[in-house]
Parts: C-alpha cells; structure tokens; sequence
C-alpha cells in the first residue's frame, strides 16, 4: 500500500510541475497587434496614376491616417504590426506607410510604399523653456496678499442708493 501512495505523489509532483512550466511558456509567447490602416494590396494596386481622385481613394483606402502639415496634397496610410512579450516593450515587427500624392487639381502624381527600413531614429531634445516671471517661496506666497483687500468698511464713493 505504501509503494502505491509514493507512486501516486510523484504523479501529482510531475503533473502539477508540467503544468506550472506549461503556464510560464504560455505566458512568455508574443502577443500580436495591429494597430493604423495597413492596405490590400489589391486595393493599392488598383490606383490609377493620373486618372484616380482624392474622393476615389478616400472610398478605396478610407480617411488617411494623416495628412501633410505644410502640403495638404499629400496623404499618408500608416499601419503596424507590434509583438509584446509579457511585460517587456513591444517590439515593431512590421511597419508599412502607403503616400499618395495628388495635385492641385485632386488627381493621384505618386504612389510610394514605405516600411520599417525607412524610418529614422529622431532625437528628443530633453531641455526646458524658461518662462518669465517672478519665483515665489511659500512663505512670500503665504503672506504675499496680506494687506492687498480692502474691508467692508472702506468708502467706494458709491451713494448706495
């Protein structure tokens, strides 16, 4: 009987610790997202340079996800694929940037595909502004408005009536 209940703890041992080491792995395996418009292909490939309209692509593709600042005729469709492993920064696995150009007139001049590869690192400039202006310590904050408010008993020269 006793070779029986050894047997039978080892079990529950192993079981529990494929279970517990089954639970880490899943908790360790990428979650994947998409995040922006990303595109058919079929769609992008059916844009017809100098014949297709802002009003076309705009039914084709959607709204871009954002427009030129500085030049309105251009538009950019920006998606991205990102995989996350538990709680570590998601990591970009796939980028694609579709930037259609139009002309004065709202025509297509240009379809141009961009990906993770042709993008730049940018560096923050980390520095504040100043701003003028007076700095205060708490104690001049504190007793900075004594004597500035008139009481109710000070003549305004109104006749109250």
């Amino acid at each position: 009987m006793r070779h029986i209940s050894i047997l039978g703890n080892r079990w529950i041992k192993r079981t529990a610790t494929g279970a517990i080491l089954a639970g880490l792995l899943a908790g360790c395996s990428p979650t994947l997202s998409n995040h922006g418009n990303i595109p058919v292909q079929e769609l992008i490939e059916s844009i017809r340079i100098g014949s297709s309209n802002r009003e076309q692509i705009a039914a084709m593709l959607g709204n871009p996800s954002a427009v030129a600042t500085f030049d309105k005729e251009t538009w950019y469709y920006v998606g991205m694929r990102t995989g996350r492993v538990a709680f570590l920064d998601p990591e970009i696995l796939e980028r694609k940037i579709l930037v259609v150009r139009f002309d004065k007139q709202g025509v297509v001049q240009q379809v141009e595909h961009l990906d993770k590869q042709d993008g730049r690192d940018v560096q923050i400039v980390d520095r504040k502004t100043p701003t003028r202006g007076k700095e205060l310590t708490i104690l001049k904050q504190l007793l900075g408005n004594v004597g500035k408010f008139a009481g109710p008993e000070v003549d305004d020269g109104s006749t109250g009536l």
